[in-house]
């Protein structure tokens, strides 16, 4: 089940309710109806990601009149419905939509004035839905925390301080040691145990549980 916590994720509001990552592994899908339906998607995924990197991420519909956000929200709740219908022909029509839909956004974003992110500034977000920021430089987080005041910005200072904590030295190595390493979650003190002989342990006094083992060697399998 896709997650619905996420406020504005694209593969929600565009997909009808299916997990993004299907997108990345067309292959491992079966369903000829789901994999046309998927295709035609990756091209609004990638305008909106487009416009996410310039305007911030959901922020696009801030800038406009309510006419044309109303027009906007319309248009997604056509591209669900078609999608959710499985009608293939009817979602490349709601999708043709919304590729014109941000072309219009943007349009009018710019004639009111509004201004783009600063450059030096990502963004990404949380589970919960809400927003951060990392900028180059303390300027650069001013600079943008003037735009997104509700958005929490970090320098990359910061977050050097941040990752030099002892909590983070395992996934530092294996970052190093593996590189293309996800780090999913923070592991808490009772998933950690004393170290003990065997492939998993670590010269720091403490070795990954049982459980997070078998949770990495699974997604080991999965990459190779």
């Amino acid at each position: 089940m896709a997650r619905t916590s996420k406020r504005g994720k694209v593969y929600e509001a565009l997909h009808g309710g299916t997990k993004f990552d299907g997108l990345k592994e067309p292959f491992e899908e079966r369903d000829p109806i789901v994999l046309a339906l998927n295709s035609l998607a990756l091209g609004v995924v990638a305008r909106k990601r487009k416009a996410d990197q310039r305007w911030g991420l959901d922020r696009l519909a801030e800038l406009v009149s309510e006419e044309t956000r109303l027009k906007y929200w319309r248009q997604i709740h056509r591209c669900r419905l078609a999608y959710q219908s499985r009608d293939v022909e009817s979602y490349r029509s709601a999708v043709g939509g919304m590729m014109r839909a941000y072309d219009a956004l943007e349009k009018e974003a710019e004639s009111g004035g509004a201004e783009p992110l600063h450059e030096d500034v990502l963004e990404g977000q949380r589970e919960d839905g809400s927003v951060f920021a990392v900028a180059a430089n303390a300027d650069s987080a001013w600079a943008y925390s003037q735009q997104r005041v509700e958005v929490d910005v970090w320098t990359l200072d910061e977050l050097a301080v941040i990752l030099a904590a002892p909590v983070f030295t395992q996934a530092i190595r294996l970052k190093r040691a593996m590189p293309g390493t996800e780090v999913m979650s923070v592991i808490q003190p009772e998933d950690v145990g004393p170290v003990f002989s065997g492939d998993t342990g670590t010269d720091d006094g403490y070795t990954l549980s049982e459980k997070t083992v078998e949770i990495m060697e699974s997604m080991k399998g999965k990459a190779k």
